[in-house]
């Protein structure tokens, strides 16, 4: 406090001048440290000392008369004027205070060699162009990995307030759907294929058209052109219902929520039959995403048609079935035991989702798709019948067009359509020849026809009338498939010959219960 109050009165004026008003400062000694601000000691001149050594000394030196200085005591000390005032230092009172817990250091903090601890991290981008920006920024691993962590939640969660994500979607997708990994981060490929699919849940009408688009006409590698096609299967399920992204949550804005007593009271009284029974979670998208959504669906088209073959006595299909069938039984944990007979049980129904988004689904995912490989097909010339052709790309685009199919649903307005443009094209004589010692490619295109007879269960009376040469066609061709599939105990040989199993059993069923209809119309065939 001297100190503030001694050089206060050396720069401000008299009215400004610093003055904690306390006795001590006020006192002789605090008014002693003051004044030696005052004091100026220059150099004297030599002269005068010279003159001084000439002059005969005294014989006894006389004191030199100083100035007067006070006694310096203590700073901490109180004068000896005045009230005494003093301090008792209570220890007890130190025992009922508890101590902070000491906090968690980050992980980089925690080395040793303080050189190496950054202060200056960069902190999660709150807005898009932020995100952009950080995306951009291939050199910065942080700015990388902070991009790719917060860009699925922020997206969502900008989805419907303002019009960022409107305004930047293409740029951004451009961004993640070329992104490399570059320094290895964690998940990469499970957070990039995490902000594509939602960029398309933000903006489904016109990123369902891009990516179709980028997947024919972009310059990318295989790998990123089939993280197209997983992204736009994975976001038709969850726009259609069966998915329910871990992201979602995360997206919605705190001031939207209940508090958390509130919330539970009121979710606890939601009963399970208000679920939806064919909901699931994504907690993580691996590289083979979409052949994981392709196996549960098999597992459901298989269930009741083993069933059912397994409980019927006589018959051709029950005989060419009785042996894999079995297996599939025992894989699913549901298979006979001694000799209990498997009971069929009813197969559960589609849900049925509003037409809207069945159109969506037509509009902006399946159209774009088919329409653009029918240019591809008819244009020899064209360097993509080189790309679209190549086997793990064509079974997984056909996998695609099946699983947004079956998402769009039996209730979609536009499902002659989409049945006529997938059932062309899986008879392409193209994609048929690839499938010729391609065991790959074959299991897709059973599985298209599979998932597509499945959604068309309740209108075979309309197939048979309207696509009669089609299914003829297509039991002649899986009957042949069927026949040339050795099989086995396991592996995707007996996969493909359960599939060819379940499309014979679907056709003939529809073949038998409309005979009429496919002879009057097959007359001259």
């Amino acid at each position: 406090m001297v100190v503030g109050e001694a050089i206060s009165g050396l720069v401000d004026k008299a009215e400004k001048k610093l003055d904690f008003h306390t006795e001590e400062t006020n006192l002789d000694e605090g008014k002693w440290y003051k004044g030696l601000v005052g004091i100026y000691d220059n150099i004297g001149q030599i002269d005068k000392l010279r003159l001084e050594d000439q002059t005969p000394k005294p014989k006894a030196a006389r004191p030199i008369k100083t100035q007067a200085m006070p006694e310096r005591r203590p700073v901490g000390r109180q004068p000896t004027q005045g009230f005494i005032i003093e301090e008792i230092e209570d220890e007890s009172e130190d025992d009922d205070l508890v101590p902070y817990a000491k906090p968690d250091s980050d992980a980089e903090d925690s080395d040793e060699d303080p050189t190496l601890v950054r202060r200056d991290k960069p902190k999660a981008p709150v807005y898009i162009r932020d995100l952009i920006r950080y995306l951009r920024d291939t050199e910065s691993y942080d700015h990388q990995k902070l991009a790719l962590t917060t860009a699925p939640a922020l997206v969502r969660r900008k989805a419907n307030y303002g019009t960022e994500v409107k305004e930047h979607t293409e740029e951004l997708a451009t961004l993640l759907v070329g992104l490399q990994d570059k320094f290895e981060i964690d998940n990469f490929h499970d957070l990039r294929v995490q902000g594509m699919i939602a960029l398309i849940i933000a903006q489904p009408q016109v990123m369902g058209q891009w990516m179709a688009r980028t997947f024919f006409d972009g310059d990318y590698s295989v790998s990123q052109r089939a993280s197209v096609l997983i992204v736009l299967g994975i976001s038709a399920r969850e726009l259609a219902g069966f998915e329910t992204s871990e992201y979602k949550e995360a997206a919605a804005f705190p001031s939207k929520s209940l508090p958390e007593a509130v919330e539970r009271l009121y979710s606890g009284s939601t009963s399970s039959r208000d679920q939806l029974p064919s909901s699931s979670s994504l907690k993580a998208l691996p590289p083979n995403a979409l052949e994981t959504v392709a196996k549960s669906l098999t597992t459901g088209f298989l269930a009741p048609i083993a069933a059912n073959a397994a409980d019927a006595a006589t018959g051709p299909d029950a005989l060419k079935l009785s042996t894999f069938t079995s297996r599939l039984q025992q894989q699913q944990g549901a298979g006979n035991k001694g000799n209990v007979k498997v009971k069929s049980t009813p197969r559960a129904r589609v849900r049925a989702i509003p037409n809207t988004t069945a159109q969506l689904l037509y509009t902006s995912f399946f159209s774009p798709l088919t329409a653009r490989f029918q240019a591809a097909l008819h244009s020899p010339a064209s360097r993509l019948r080189g790309i679209i052709f190549q086997p793990y790309l064509l079974s997984l685009y056909l996998k695609t067009l099946a699983i947004i199919l079956h998402a769009a649903g039996p209730s979609t307005l536009s499902l002659p359509q989409m049945t006529s443009e997938l059932w062309g094209l899986l008879l392409n004589t193209g994609v048929r020849a690839h499938c010729v010692g391609d065991l790959t490619v074959t299991h897709a295109v059973l599985f298209a026809l599979l998932a597509m007879l499945d959604v068309n269960e309740d209108r075979m009376r309309d197939v048979c009338r309207d696509m009669s040469r089609e299914v003829v066609e297509t039991q002649e061709w899986v009957a042949g498939v069927f026949e040339g599939i050795r099989g086995g105990d396991a592996g995707e040989e007996n996969d493909a010959k359960m599939l060819a199993a379940a499309v014979l059993i679907r056709l003939r069923e529809g073949m038998e219960k409309y005979r009429l209809l496919l002879v009057g119309d097959l007359i001259g065939f």
